[in-house]
């Protein structure tokens, strides 16, 4: 393989750190949720409190001390002006309720993985119904659940159905079929090439300013993380990624990559005629 192209992880390139910027509570509509209401009950109530508490301490003082009174009238409007100041308004109580959600909702789409069930992604959009969240608020995570439904019916007509063809302008094989051409990006460093992954009946193919050509024999494994496919060699530890530009494209591609690399079997399979085969 020539040396441009990069196998398995890397170390984590560290983007310049950004400005730091002043922190701006979230908001959201106060109305929008019934359980932030009754933080706003329970900060009301505090204040309530306080006015009476100091209200008995000022009655209480004999009223031959007035520096005690006058003491305790201007502490207490003080603290009146420190609570009214520092408790947040509805609006970033509300927004904090959003945040809180926005979390539990992201926690339980990480905890379904790469591999989740039908039943799963289902109960997912369900979850995010019941917690009120918007599709603009959890855009990337809806993406991420439609492109994994998208994979499950792919995977279901497989079972049943021939595989998908599609136009290559690379030459192929006799006999050889294309069956999903997307752009990827090969590698995870600096010298990644971009080009296009090309999955075709006999082989996993980059076509870019370096070629390489992998028979579906030789493949030991396939997983999908994200918007990457990872593609194991056997009798190696060597793993080739590719990085889609989508989510769907990903989870496509690694449903297809899954079943070619299972479906192949000892035979002999033809030599690649692309004009650069890189070697492994």
């Amino acid at each position: 393989m020539n040396g441009q192209i990069q196998y398995g992880s890397a170390r984590p390139v560290t983007s310049p750190m950004t400005p730091t910027r002043r922190y701006l509570p979230r908001v959201a509509d106060p109305a929008r949720f019934r359980a932030a209401e009754s933080t706003t009950s329970r900060s009301v109530m505090l204040l309530f409190g306080g006015s009476l508490l100091l209200g008995g301490l000022l009655a209480a003082v004999p009223r031959e001390i007035p520096g005690i009174a006058v003491a305790t009238i201007l502490g207490g409007a003080w603290l009146s002006v420190v609570l009214a100041l520092t408790l947040p308004s509805r609006s970033e109580r509300a927004g904090a309720e959003l945040t809180r959600r926005l979390g539990q909702f992201r926690h339980e789409v990480n905890a379904v993985g790469d591999a989740p069930t039908r039943r799963e992604l289902e109960t997912l959009i369900t979850r995010a119904r019941e917690l009120d969240l918007r599709d603009s608020e959890i855009a990337a995570e809806l993406a991420q659940i439609h492109a994994s439904l998208d994979a499950l019916e792919l995977a279901t007509r497989l079972e049943h159905d021939d595989l998908p063809v599609v136009h290559s302008d690379e030459p192929l094989a006799p006999g050889d079929l294309c069956h999903m051409a997307t752009p990827v990006r090969f590698g995870r460093r600096r010298s990644d090439q971009f080009g296009h992954m090309l999955l075709t009946s006999g082989w996993l193919k980059f076509r870019g300013s370096v070629d390489m050509s992998v028979a579906w024999t030789e493949v030991a494994d396939v997983q999908r993380a994200g918007r990457e496919v990872i593609v194991s060699l056997q009798e190696s530890n060597r793993v080739v990624r590719f990085t889609c530009h989508g989510m769907t494209e990903a989870a496509r591609a690694g449903i297809l990559a899954q079943y070619l690399a299972n479906s192949a079997g000892p035979r002999h399979v033809e030599q690649d005629p692309a004009p650069h085969h890189a070697a492994l």
